[in-house]
C-alpha cells in the first residue's frame, strides 16, 4: 500500500486521494492464468516452460494472498483512520467559525435557563401554545367590549373619538385579563422567598398600574352609560331626594346594571382563560421558545458540517464496498490460480 500524507490537507471528495492496495492486480494476473491454462490444454511436454508457469502462478498466488490480507485488515483500518481524520478536520473548521461559536454559546445559555425553570416546574415541559392562538381569545374579549361600550361612546362623542375610546377600553380589559390571570396562576412562584425582590416588585407595579387603568376604564364606561341613559329617559342629573328622585335613580340603575354585569363577566372570562393557559412557573414558556429558537439557529450553523460529514461517510463507505467486492473477486481468482498450479503439478507427475 502506498504511504499517504497528512489527511487534513487532502481533498476527501476526490477518489484519487485514497489509493487502493492494487486495483490493477486482477488485470495483471488474469492473462498469466489464461496462458497457463492454454499451456495445459496444449499437452506440450516442455518442462522448462512448465516450471516457468508454476513460478509465475505461485508468485501470483502470493500477491493475491497478500492483497486479500491487506484489504481485509490494514487497508480497512487505514480507511477508518482517514475517515475520522477527515471528519475531525471538518469539525475543526466549524469550531473556528465565529458565527457557529456564538450560536453554540446562545444555545447553551438558553438550554441552561430552560432546564432550570423546567426543574422548578417539577420536570414538566410547558405547553408550546402559539402566541397568535393565545391572543385571539383575548382579542375576542376586546371585541365583546366593543359591542357593549361603543354605543355609549358614540352617543357622547364624535365617531372618530368614540372609536378610539372604545378601542382603548377594549385593550385595557384584554390586557388586564391577561395579567390578572397570569398573576393568579403564578402567584405561588412569584411570592416564593427565592425570587428576587426587584422582579416581584416590578411585576406588582405593572399589575397595580393595569388594575388602576381597568378601574378607571370601568368607572368611565359606567359614568358615561349613566349619562346616556339619563338623557334617553329625559331625567335631569340634578334631581335629588323625594320619591321622584329615588324612582329616577332606580330606573337608571336598571339600565346601567346589566352593562356593568356584562363588563365584569367579560373581564372574568378573559381572566379565567388566561389563568387556564398560563404556566405555573413565570417565563417557563418564553424560556422554552428561546431554547427552541436557539436550537434552530444552531442547527442552521451545523447544517454545512453535517452535509460535509455525510459526504465523507458516504465516500468512505463506498470505498469499503468497493474493497469488499475486490476481496471477493480476488478470492475467486486466487482459487483459480491455485487450481492452475495443481494442474501444472499434475502434468509433472504424469511426466514422471
Amino acid at each position: 500500500m502506498r504511504p499517504w500524507s497528512d489527511p487534513l490537507s487532502k481533498n476527501f471528495s476526490n477518489p484519487k486521494w485514497l489509493e487502493m492496495p492494487d486495483d490493477a492486480l486482477r488485470e495483471e494476473i488474469e492473462p498469466i492464468r489464461r496462458e497457463a491454462l492454454a499451456f495445459i490444454a496444449s499437452n506440450r511436454p516442455d518442462e522448462r516452460q512448465r516450471q516457468t508457469f508454476v513460478r509465475r502462478l505461485m508468485n501470483c498466488e502470493t500477491r493475491l494472498s497478500n492483497d486479500i490480507e491487506e484489504r481485509s485488515n490494514t487497508f480497512l483500518a487505514e480507511l477508518d483512520q482517514r475517515e475520522a481524520a477527515a471528519i475531525q478536520s471538518a469539525r475543526i473548521e466549524l469550531d473556528q467559525d465565529m458565527r457557529f461559536h456564538r450560536a453554540s454559546e446562545a444555545h447553551k445559555a438558553a438550554h441552561l435557563e430552560f432546564e432550570d425553570l423546567r426543574r422548578v416546574n417539577g420536570g414538566g415541559y410547558p405547553r408550546n401554545i402559539s402566541p397568535v392562538l393565545y391572543v385571539i381569545p383575548l382579542i375576542m374579549v376586546g371585541v365583546a367590549e366593543w359591542y357593549v361600550n361603543f354605543s355609549t361612546f358614540s352617543e357622547m362623542f364624535i365617531p372618530v373619538f368614540a372609536i378610539a375610546a372604545t378601542i382603548i377600553v377594549a385593550a385595557v380589559f384584554a390586557w388586564a385579563s391577561h395579567l390578572h390571570g397570569a398573576y393568579l396562576k403564578q402567584i405561588s412562584e412569584i411570592v416564593h422567598p427565592s425570587v428576587d425582590y426587584r422582579n416581584v416588585l416590578g411585576r406588582k407595579i405593572v399589575l397595580v398600574i393595569v388594575t388602576l387603568l381597568l378601574l378607571f376604564a370601568f368607572a368611565t364606561v359606567v359614568w358615561l352609560r349613566w349619562l346616556v341613559i339619563e338623557q334617553q329617559l329625559g331625567i335631569s342629573s340634578g334631581t335629588e331626594g323625594g320619591t321622584f328622585g329615588k324612582t329616577s335613580s332606580s330606573m337608571v340603575w336598571s339600565r346601567v346594571a346589566p352593562t356593568i354585569v356584562i363588563n365584569i363577566l367579560i373581564w372574568g372570562l378573559g381572566t379565567l382563560y388566561s389563568w387556564a393557559l398560563q404556566e405555573r412557573v413565570p417565563a417557563l414558556r418564553e424560556s422554552y421558545r428561546n431554547y427552541l429558537r436557539a436550537s434552530k439557529a444552531l442547527a442552521r450553523r451545523l447544517r454545512p458540517f453535517q452535509a460535509r460529514e455525510k459526504q465523507l461517510k458516504a465516500f468512505h463507505q463506498r470505498e469499503r464496498d468497493k474493497n469488499k467486492i475486490a476481496i471477493e473477486e480476488h478470492k475467486v481468482l486466487l482459487a483459480n490460480v491455485r487450481s492452475a498450479v495443481e494442474q501444472m503439478r499434475g502434468i509433472e507427475a504424469e511426466g514422471r
